[in-house]
């Protein structure tokens, strides 16, 4: 049975979606330095590269979770980082979440459509998921448009954290793809 873990890379039209590396922290500092994109997230902000080396790409990137990747998003041309995307499946639910950032620098160009749906594509046909989801905070709009434009159904805001929950099933994946 396969899952996410015999996925190293990925290959889009434009992206490559591979290992975040140290060289990388330069690239990766450009959004957990900026506060506007911190707040989503869960970490902190990061005030150096270095702080970005030790607490973004060794104790979290590099920490191998079973049946989770965490991909770095880089430009094919370039190898440049531009975000990262996690996809977190889970075996006995026959279901995954994906959480996505991107740089500010790189937003509105389709790059985080692009991702995520080759990640609905590789879950759905190849791991023979059932239901694959994302959930953001609600006041995130950026994060909003991914999921709407993808054709995720909304399911529910959860009122404690005030997280929204989209859901893809399998079946509405064949519709719309």
């Amino acid at each position: 049975m396969k899952t996410i873990d015999d996925y190293n890379e990925i290959l889009t039209d434009r992206l490559l979606l591979r290992r975040v590396l140290l060289t990388d922290a330069p690239q990766m500092y450009q959004w957990l330095s900026d506060e506007n994109t911190v707040q989503w997230l869960s970490g902190t902000l990061n005030t150096s590269i270095e702080n970005v080396e030790n607490q973004a790409i060794k104790s979290y990137f590099w920490q191998d979770v079973v049946n989770t990747k965490k991909y770095g998003i880089a430009l094919q041309e370039t190898n440049e980082l531009i975000g990262s995307i996690d996809f977190r499946q889970n075996i006995l639910k026959s279901n995954a979440e994906i959480g996505y950032v991107l740089t500010p620098l790189q937003r509105g160009k389709g790059f985080m459509h692009e991702a995520v749906s080759s990640l609905l594509k590789i879950g759905f046909t190849e791991l023979n998921l059932v239901d694959i989801w994302i959930s953001h905070d609600s006041e995130n709009i950026s994060s909003r448009h991914v999921p709407e434009r993808l054709g995720f159904e909304q399911t529910e805001i959860n009122a404690t954290s005030s997280h929204v929950v989209w859901h893809m099933s399998s079946e509405r994946y064949r519709e719309k793809f």
